[in-house]
Parts: structure tokens; sequence; C-alpha cells
């Protein structure tokens, strides 16, 4: 079932670029993508909902952010391809912290705090 929504996700952001009328093209680069990708690897729905969840919190971190004096650089371990990924975007995401670097095992971030 998951195989499924990851194309049908493929397919909807895909028809934005080609539209409705040429919904066979949206099918076939979605599915093609999504071959290529490996499905087990990353589950995508996974990720948006990761996503879902930090905009809010990144919404509120952009209110506190003037007020936000001390920089700190921290190392957070990560242990697959998938992990690192959604570690990323998650910490990406919020305004008060960005992934400046990485090696086989860590992330480094850079992050303000009080």
């Amino acid at each position: 079932m998951a195989h499924i929504i990851n194309i049908l996700i493929g397919f909807l952001f895909l028809s934005t670029f080609f539209g409705l009328e040429n919904y066979h093209i949206s099918i076939i680069i979605s599915i093609l993508i999504y071959i290529i990708i490996n499905p087990g690897k990353f589950n995508f729905l996974k990720v948006f909902y990761k996503l879902g969840i930090n905009i809010p919190k990144a919404l509120y971190e952009t209110m506190m952010l003037p007020i936000l004096k001390k920089e700190l650089i921290e190392s957070e371990k990560y242990t697959d391809d998938f992990q690192m990924l959604i570690k990323i975007l998650t910490i990406t995401l919020t305004p008060k912290t960005i992934v400046f670097d990485h090696d086989n095992n860590f992330l480094y971030i850079h992050k303000l705090d009080r």
C-alpha cells in the first residue's frame, strides 16, 4: 500500500509541472523515479509526516529568534542514510539550527540558544 501512495504523491507533484491533460507523462516519470530510488530505502510518507509535525515548531522558533544569544556547535549521530535525510530536513527546517557538515557517523549542527 505504501508503494502505491509513494507513486501517487510523485504523480501529484509532477502533475503541477506537466498539467492534468498530460497525466500519462506524470505517471510514467513517477514510476521510473520510484524504481530508481529503491522503495525499501526511503519511506517518503514518513518524511512528509515528520515535516508536517515540524512546521509549527519552525514557526514558533522564528518568533523566538531575536532573543537567542548563544551560539553552539553540536554533533548528532546517525545510523543510516534515511535517518540522516530525516535529521537534515528537520534540522534545516527550524530557523535556529542548520547542518553545516557531516562525516560517516555524525552531523555537525550550528545552533542558536539562550
